[in-house]
Parts: structure tokens; sequence; C-alpha cells
């Protein structure tokens, strides 16, 4: 019986950089070959975009008290510009502990990357690669409900459904027993939401209620949202905010029912274990319960149409300058597409 060649080992990555502000495009870079001991060689099957983190480094807007914790593994350059930034990267590992298994880790939008295997998660099979670049917003959701100490059946209220505000509902309603109400201000959304079949009730800014919610989550990335989600809360409720807002100024009405009614502002942000959790949960364990609720295919009708990585540059030139409609996206490298055609 033969046994089939070894497989070749690349020495160049195409990556892409932000050139400049609201401009990219793919570079060639030389990899460092052979792998180091304690690293793995990744084939890219997909990467994930956060929409928002990535139009804020695409415009160069990352605050400069913000760009030590913002830096993410595998950056290149500064955010002075260019930088090679990214999310997310699930790849087939080509040697290490885990060859031949799909891979998770944070990493920049790359083609092969070298990764040090303690920052590689192996993933469950049963998932499929294009929900498991879910993972990190659904981590943070996980993580924000665990900040606001939600318990079913107090009211609750989520103002912005993109992508990080659907997957707190998702979570609320599957796994917390909750009926979450989404205030979201873009029809077009409005109308995606709705066809997502989770039952889920959407209103417009001037339909929501207020007054009447225990607890709010702010996820639209809108300094008028958070007002929208103080004045959706009564008396002592409480408001989980989500967004990072960067250097971007935000106006509140801390007169009126705030003072008297003891209402809350709470920041959530996934670095961190929530407060309340953090003394017995480690972060592989919250990672852990995130694969669980990653198991459940209603979450497959949150991606958006794949996007190619040549076709990156383009994709990343309207989001810096619009905010897309669709909720989650993914860039696919040629070796997953006969796996994109199969599905």
């Amino acid at each position: 019986m033969s046994t089939p060649p070894p497989r070749l080992v690349p020495s160049i990555a195409r990556a892409y950089w932000v050139e400049a502000s609201g401009k990219g495009a793919i570079r060639q870079e030389t990899l460092s070959v052979p792998v180091p001991v304690g690293y793995s060689l990744l084939e890219t099957w997909l990467t994930g975009i956060s929409p928002g983190t990535e139009r804020l480094v695409g415009l160069g807007k990352v605050p400069a008290e913000c760009q030590q914790a913002m830096a993410c593994p595998a950056m290149g350059g500064s955010f002075k510009l260019p930088v090679k930034y990214g999310y997310c990267l699930l790849g087939q590992a080509i040697n290490g502990p885990y060859a031949d298994q799909l891979v998770f880790t944070m990493h920049p939008h790359q083609d092969y990357a070298i990764v040090p295997n303690k920052q590689l998660l192996p993933l469950p099979q049963d998932i499929p690669p294009l929900r498991a670049t879910l993972l990190p917003n659904l981590e943070t959701a996980l993580n924000a409900i665990w900040d606001s100490e939600y318990q079913a059946p107090a009211p609750v209220a989520i103002v912005g459904g993109g992508i990080v505000g659907l997957l707190i509902a998702f979570l609320l309603k599957t796994a917390w027993d909750a009926f979450p109400i989404i205030i979201e201000r873009d029809p077009q959304r409005r109308q995606l939401i709705e066809k997502l079949g989770w039952g889920l009730t959407v209103l417009e800014v001037q339909e929501a209620p207020q007054g009447v919610f225990s607890l709010c989550f702010h996820a639209s990335g809108q300094g008028a949202g958070l007002q929208t989600a103080l004045d959706s809360v009564g008396f002592e409720g409480k408001v989980i905010e989500v967004s990072w807002l960067a250097h971007q100024p935000v106006t509140l009405n801390l007169g009126g029912s705030f003072h008297f009614q003891r209402k809350q502002i709470l920041s959530s942000q996934v670095s961190t274990i929530a407060k309340p959790k953090r003394e017995h949960t480690s972060h592989q364990q919250r990672l852990e319960q995130t694969l669980n609720y990653l198991q459940s295919p209603l979450l497959d009708a949150l991606i958006a149409p794949a996007i190619t990585f040549e076709s990156l540059p383009l994709f990343m030139q309207e989001l810096y300058h619009k905010n897309p409609v669709d909720f989650s996206f993914a860039v696919t490298y040629p070796p997953f597409h006969p796996r994109l055609h199969k599905a």
C-alpha cells in the first residue's frame, strides 16, 4: 500500500491589510518555515468579520488609549495604518497536535497562518464551519447576559438587531426561557429579523414602550440607541452596554426619570469574565458553554452569503462607509469552496 506524498508547505501567505483610511488590499508575506516548535501551520477555510470593530480599524479611528487592548493576535503594522487586522479564523491544521483537524483561532484575514498551538481550539465535527464563525460573538452575548444577572420572566428588551443583539435574543429565548423584544430603527433589518423564524417581537424606535422593562441590552452601536435603552427601563432598571463607541460622542438625558428611578448603566466586554461568574468560571469553561449553544441549527439563518477572499478588499471598502443590513459575514478561501458548493 503506497503512502500519500508529503504535503507541500507554502512559504508565502496572502493577507488583507488596511493600507489607508477606508482602503485595503491583499498583500503577500513570507511564512516562517520550517514551522517553529509549539506552532501549527493552518490552511484557512474561513475568516469572520466583526463589522463595527473592523470599520473603526479600517477608518483609522481606534482611540490611542484603546490600542493596546484592541490589538489582536498576529496583528501586523499599527492602528495608525497600514495594519493587518481581523477577527477569527477557521482552518485545517497541516501539522502539530491537531493535524488534519479543523481548528478555530483569533487571527487576521490570511490564507495560511502559523499560530501557537495554545491558541488553537479544535472544533467538534457536528458544528458546521460557517456556523462556527459565530463563536466569538456568541461568547460576547453569553457574557453580557451573565453580566446582567437576568432571571426570567422579567421583561427584557434589546436595542439594536445586529449580530450581537440577535445572539443575545437567541440565548435569552432558548436558554433563559425569556421573550425579548427587539427595538430596531432600520426597516430592512426589521424585515430580516422577522424572516428568521425565531418568533421574536420587533419594534421600531417610535413604537417602543417606555419605563416597562427590567433590563435592556444596548447593541446598536449608536449613541441615540443608548438613550432609547435608558428610556425603556423602569424603576431600578438596568441597561447593559455591549456596543463599543470608540470616540463617538454620546449625549444622554440623565434628568427626568433617570435619577429618581435609580436606573443603571453597566458596560459588558468579553475579554473579562462577567463578575457574577468570574470566581467559579474560567475562559475555557465559558468557551465550552458557547460551543454547546452553537449546536443549534437556528443560528444558520444569521449567516449572510459568503464573501470570497479575493473580493474582500471591495467588500471592506463598502463596509467602511455603510452599515450592512445583514447580520454575520464570513470570508471563504479556496480550500472551503468545494464544501460550500455541496451545502
